[in-house]
């Protein structure tokens, strides 16, 4: 696209292929073209989804930046759906094969998950396959821990991101699913152009 000139546009958005998602099952449900309305059959479906994985009923939603509405949800609520995730393999049905597939590929391909020297690459290669982990908007994070069979959320209660990554990184240390030899990914450097050390930002020890 760059050699030829070309301008991105909303189909080069990282969420395109969430929206992709949502098209192939408006196409199965017969719905209207106004997909994202939370009133739509699609949103309908994703809320109820959404409520059974969470083990919650959702009591409201926010638009995304896509136009998408997001329905909320505790953290415990949001944990408790990473946990069915990570726990999907070990159980039979279409939801769970579906949710096992979506986390093996994230395990497969981590560099899709957040590209070259993103935060949620590095991280998920650090963890050799222990870990699954995206990051979100306004200091948001979740994990899937295949292994353990466990569920992470973490939100950074300012929306901040400079913390979470390193919040993130941390518990994940604490819960086996990161190395010792990974501590640059809790205990960072800051630098400058030039390449003087400026600063540090590091997870307290009761947390990593």
């Amino acid at each position: 696209m760059i050699r030829g000139g070309g301008t991105p546009c909303q189909i080069h958005n990282n969420c395109s292929g969430k929206h992709a998602g949502f098209l192939t099952l408006n196409r199965h449900l017969g719905g209207g073209a106004d997909y994202v309305d939370p009133d739509h059959p699609v949103q309908q479906a994703v809320r109820a989804a959404w409520e059974e994985v969470c083990g919650e009923e959702s009591p409201n939603y926010g638009i995304d930046g896509c136009s998408a509405p997001n329905f909320a949800t505790s953290l415990i609520g949001t944990a408790r759906a990473m946990a069915s995730f990570a726990t999907a393999r070990g159980r039979s049905g279409t939801r769970a094969e579906a949710q096992a597939r979506l986390m093996e590929a994230m395990l497969a391909h981590p560099e899709l998950i957040h590209g070259e020297g993103g935060a949620c690459t590095r991280i998920m290669r650090a963890a050799e396959r222990r870990a699954a982990v995206k990051g979100g908007a306004e200091g948001f994070y979740v994990a899937m821990l295949p292994e353990a069979g466990l569920g992470v959320a973490l939100k950074i209660t300012d929306g901040g991101d400079r913390a979470k990554d390193v919040a993130i990184a941390a518990i994940l240390h604490r819960l086996g699913a990161l190395p010792d030899g990974a501590s640059a990914l809790w205990d960072r450097t800051i630098s400058n152009w030039a390449g003087i050390e400026t600063g540090r930002i590091n997870a307290v020890d009761g947390l990593a």
